[in-house]
């Protein structure tokens, strides 16, 4: 039973990363100073494609699994949550209008530098959820297996070319672009050891211990 309510937490703490995620891309793409590379792509093929955004992020998610199977990367469950939440969570935010429109450049730059802090955040959080990697970093894999490449250049190839397939689609680059990817690294690194020092805190343990012993007891009373 224990083992069931750890799972469960896993499962939460992994889908929380996904909303946290979807809403850093909204707020950037409310910014309207230039999005991450991959959504300078995704947004330049909502111009041509009958879809939302979310859903074009959801393609180019398959898109990404299948050539990695192919890699011989086998996705998982992170994987597969991944590729389809994240576009859920963002044409849900869109659709409900939970972001006010920016009406100042410092509201704006304030979206977009929020926005990546999120993004680093939530990338933290899913990461150390431990179910496996999103769809794009299994496309990367697969690629250095292949290639026999380091991950540095072959991240920085994929990321190269995306921006330039999206600026060819008139995806919307500008400086937010550039501090996303100057900056991104290092809120991802930060929010990492963040959630891997919580993770051997005594207290956390001592936590998780105590939800255990409590569902443990609820069970024990339903089922007398």
């Amino acid at each position: 039973m224990r083992r069931t309510m750890l799972y469960g937490l896993q499962l939460a703490w992994f889908m929380l990363g996904l909303f946290i995620f979807g809403l850093a891309i909204s707020l950037m793409v409310k910014a309207g100073l230039g999005v991450a590379p991959w959504d300078v792509l995704h947004l330049g093929l909502t111009h041509y494609l009958p879809f939302t955004f979310g859903q074009v992020m959801i393609g180019s998610g398959v898109v990404c699994v299948i050539i990695a199977v192919f890699l011989r990367v086998r996705p998982t469950l992170g994987t597969v949550l991944n590729m389809i939440f994240i576009g859920v969570f963002v044409d849900l935010i869109n659709k409900m209008a939970l972001l006010p429109d920016p009406v100042s450049n410092a509201w704006r730059w304030s979206y977009l530098l929020l926005g990546i802090v999120l993004c680093g955040f939530a990338t933290g959080l899913y990461i150390t959820a431990a179910l496996g990697t999103g769809p794009r970093d299994s496309l990367m894999v697969g690629l250095h297996q292949v290639t026999g490449w380091r991950i540095g250049p072959v991240r920085t190839i994929i990321e190269v070319s995306v921006v330039l397939l999206g600026y060819i689609l008139s995806g919307p680059i500008g400086w937010g672009t550039l501090v996303f990817s100057l900056t991104i690294g290092w809120t991802t690194e930060y929010s990492l050891k963040f959630f891997y020092w919580c993770g051997n805190r005594r207290w956390f343990k001592q936590l998780i211990g105590s939800m255990g012993e409590i569902n443990t007891a609820v069970s024990s009373q339903q089922k007398a």
